[in-house]
């Protein structure tokens, strides 16, 4: 006697739902409610490097070839390892960073690390050669193969190490040299890197990524889709005409923060210069950015209150060559017109005529 078709159907149910689960990534997610939620206490975030990274957070630092990115992306692994302050950013005590090099030759990187450490103000030495940790593919045998971001057990490669150091912040320099991808330009070959950025912040790991500029110098290199997980992204550009001590002479521009804008966090030019005196330490310099120094003649013209250039430029603490080749940047630029800065100028003096004879 042959089965009945609904006790077939209601035996293929049963089976359906009741045979053993097999567990899945998906078994692994966790929910909350929003009371759970609201309840929850947060411990606070760390901040690494004041004010502008802080821990479980990521970074893209772009730049030309040659501007010096590697040169401060390592001054900054030793500030954190060592507690220190670079260009008025501060990482507050030494912590522990895997720097993960994919070009430079390992003798090179122990020249640069002996040079850079004299730039850190503050930096505990000691900490910061037990806290920093270097995984360099110059430093492999000819038959190791070095992690690559692009596939999955290259990111597992990475992770284990950042779980065996505990390191809080792992830089990555650069992008090209550690991630295998066919087009940097195409969409879709940016998802392995950006799930492995992702496992990072889940870890609650802060990431400084690497990456080369595009042809223009003007943006970082290949897709848009890169920058969707950065909450800092920042470009270092060629500051043309000036002599350079250390390789490393750049305009900084910010060109995505989620935080609160200050000082530390204006386009700023930076330069790493031989100091002064016998020991002749290496010091980064710093000073307001060109466009942002051209911005404050252009506001300062327009207030009315300058009736000449050199009472303009004594105020603002410039060169009157120094007023005059902004003023013209500024013109060129589109900022302001030459009738429009010649007319405030104009008022300028006429209100100063005014107020001298009433007085």
């Amino acid at each position: 006697m042959e089965p009945r078709a609904d006790t077939l159907r209601g035996s293929f149910y049963f089976q359906r739902h009741n045979m053993t689960k097999k567990t899945t990534q998906a078994d692994n997610l966790r929910m909350t409610t929003l009371a759970s939620l609201l309840d929850r206490e947060f411990p606070p975030r760390e901040v690494l490097v004041s004010p502008w990274l802080r821990s479980g957070e990521s970074v893209l630092l772009w730049a030309p070839t040659g501007v010096g990115k590697t040169m401060l992306v390592n001054t900054l692994a030793l500030a954190v390892a060592g507690g220190g302050k670079v260009a008025g950013w501060e990482a507050d005590k030494p912590r522990k960073v895997l720097l993960v090099d994919g070009e430079m030759h390992i003798e090179d990187l122990k020249d640069r690390m002996v040079l850079l450490g004299d730039a850190v103000e503050g930096i505990d030495m000691e900490a910061a050669r037990s806290n920093l940790v270097i995984l360099s593919r110059q430093d492999q045998g000819p038959d190791t193969k070095f992690p690559n971001l692009a596939d999955e057990a290259g990111q597992e490669g990475i992770m284990g190490r950042i779980r065996e150091t505990g390191a809080e912040l792992v830089i990555l320099d650069n992008f090209s040299t550690l991630a295998e991808v066919a087009d940097e330009n195409e969409a879709a070959a940016m998802n392995p890197i950006l799930t492995f950025l992702m496992r990072l912040k889940q870890a609650g790991v802060a990431c400084i990524l690497v990456h080369h500029s595009g042809k223009s110098g003007e943006s970082y290199r290949g897709s848009s889709k890169l920058a969707t997980t950065f909450e800092v992204i920042i470009g270092l550009k060629r500051l043309e005409g000036h002599e350079v001590d250390h390789g490393a002479a750049f305009e900084v521009e910010w060109t995505k923060y989620r935080g609160k804008p200050n000082a530390a966090t204006r386009n700023a030019e930076m330069r790493l210069d031989s100091g002064e005196g016998a020991e002749q330490r290496v010091k980064w310099s710093v000073k307001a950015a060109a466009s942002t120094v051209m911005m404050n003649v252009v506001e300062a013209v327009q207030s009315g209150r300058y009736r000449t250039q050199k009472a303009l430029g004594e105020a603002l603490k410039l060169s009157p060559v120094e007023v005059t080749r902004l003023k013209d940047k500024a013109i060129k630029g589109g900022l302001i017109s030459r009738a429009a800065w010649n007319e405030c100028m104009k008022v300028a003096a006429e209100e100063a005529e005014d107020d001298s004879a009433d007085f």
